[in-house]
């Protein structure tokens, strides 16, 4: 291949001629010829937020340290000007918003970086859904191959979808692979199968950091509950920590994980809502509608506190009503540190992650009865939790890994390039 993914010595050779001060443009073209660059677009970033989405992002700049990168999202406020920085030394281009509409930012801006900046980009990677994407594919406004990460659909704005569908399909037209977390998204969306050929399947995956830190703090937890239980202190004194984490939105179901919390009928628990959203008032209301002492909503935290909640927790519940929810990466989070995952049965890639009677238990989407349920026997039942904590750090060690997903993305790029050096 002419443009090889990976082109270390020709990144060392930049950095020296660079760092001795050396003002040769001529040779720095010349040296970013031999450097792939990917540029990746979506509408929000860390640390401005961005959930999932961002997380995946995240692992793809991991992924290609030794490529050059750039990744060109929109401002969180229409406050804020454009700025250019970097976060874990990627460079982040946010764009200047006008507006919000339906949660979309509109930027005039984005268009015309998105057209500017990936001049000299390889590969694009356009993170589903930021409608502002599809209009700068639409009018061509972008260089490079694209491949689209098809994260959820855009069910929640039916009427919208009359105007949005001849985009996307224009952009589905356009792609040049497809990337979605499972084989279920493809199985279950009549748009995908339409375009199942262009498909392949990247899996999410956790950090490293997280992984050696879950690794180390199950071992210690599941040793000390032994000792808790011998001592008789798990089942007399101990209360149990119900932990959910993720934006507080409409497709997360909180509002029945909190009626299901009041229906437990083992009364030793904590709930723990970590998050924040446009909803947060909402079910702050409903928990004290249900006279519910025992719950805490957070509010968004650092990366640190998050960690430091899935730490301390006993299980995770993602109650999830749509298959907005595609993955959640959140799951595989808690599995890293040996927690079980309480789910919910979508048509997305959502029960692939964490399996029903594996590493937790999997709930019908938005049953009350089902997930009070599964509660009651995982709180009840401290056994049963550290054999599904258990199983899901093995399934995470394996399958879920940054190294994993890094050689996945590199053989479909690699293929891709392979391709565009034969015409």
């Amino acid at each position: 291949m002419k443009q090889q993914i990976v082109t270390v010595q020709a990144e060392h050779i930049r950095n020296r001629k660079l760092s001795a001060g050396t003002d040769d443009e001529q040779f720095r073209q010349s040296a970013r010829r031999n450097i792939m660059k990917i540029t990746q677009l979506f509408k929000i970033y860390w640390p401005d937020n961005g959930g999932g989405i961002a997380k995946v992002m995240e692992s793809i700049a991991d992924a290609f340290q030794d490529c050059e990168q750039e990744i060109i999202v929109c401002q969180n406020s229409a406050k804020k000007k454009g700025t250019d920085d970097s976060y874990r030394g990627v460079p982040v281009r946010r764009c200047r918003q006008m507006l919000e509409v339906c949660s979309t930012p509109i930027s005039l801006q984005f268009l015309y970086d998105v057209k500017k900046r990936t001049k000299n980009s390889d590969i694009v990677i356009y993170h589903f859904p930021y409608p502002m994407v599809d209009l700068a594919i639409f009018l061509r406004a972008y260089s490079g191959r694209l491949i689209v990460w098809w994260h959820c659909g855009f069910e929640k704005y039916e009427k919208l979808m009359l105007i949005y569908y001849p985009f996307m399909i224009h952009t589905l037209e356009k792609a040049d692979k497809v990337f979605v977390s499972s084989k279920s998204m493809i199985k279950n969306s009549k748009i995908l199968r339409r375009f199942q050929k262009k498909c392949s399947v990247i899996p999410f995956c956790v950090s490293e950091e997280c992984l050696e830190r879950g690794k180390a703090l199950a071992n210690g937890f599941y040793r000390q509950k032994e000792q808790d239980d011998s001592d008789g202190v798990c089942r007399q004194k101990r209360r149990i920590r119900i932990l959910f984490v993720g934006r507080l939105v409409w497709y997360k179901g909180c509002d029945i994980l909190l009626k299901a919390f009041a229906k437990m009928k083992h009364a030793k628990c904590r709930l723990v809502l970590v998050g924040g959203g446009p909803l947060e008032q909402e079910l702050k209301n409903l928990a004290a509608n249900l006279k519910l002492e025992n719950v805490q909503f957070t509010g968004m935290v650092s990366e640190e506190e998050k960690m430091r909640q899935l730490e301390v927790c006993d299980f995770l519940v993602l109650p999830s009503v749509s298959e907005a929810e595609a993955f959640a990466v959140v799951q595989l989070e808690a599995m890293a540190f040996g927690k079980p995952v309480i789910n919910t049965a979508l048509k997305s890639g959502v029960p692939k992650v964490s399996i029903d009677g594996v590493t937790g238990k999997t709930v019908k989407p938005g049953s009350v009865r089902e997930l009070t349920a599964a509660m009651d026997e995982l709180a009840q039942n401290a056994g049963l939790r550290k054999e599904y904590g258990m199983n899901a750090l093995r399934i995470v060690q394996k399958h879920y890994t940054q190294e994993v997903m890094t050689r996945r993305l590199r053989k479909v790029l690699e293929v891709l390039e392979d391709k565009r050096e034969k015409f």
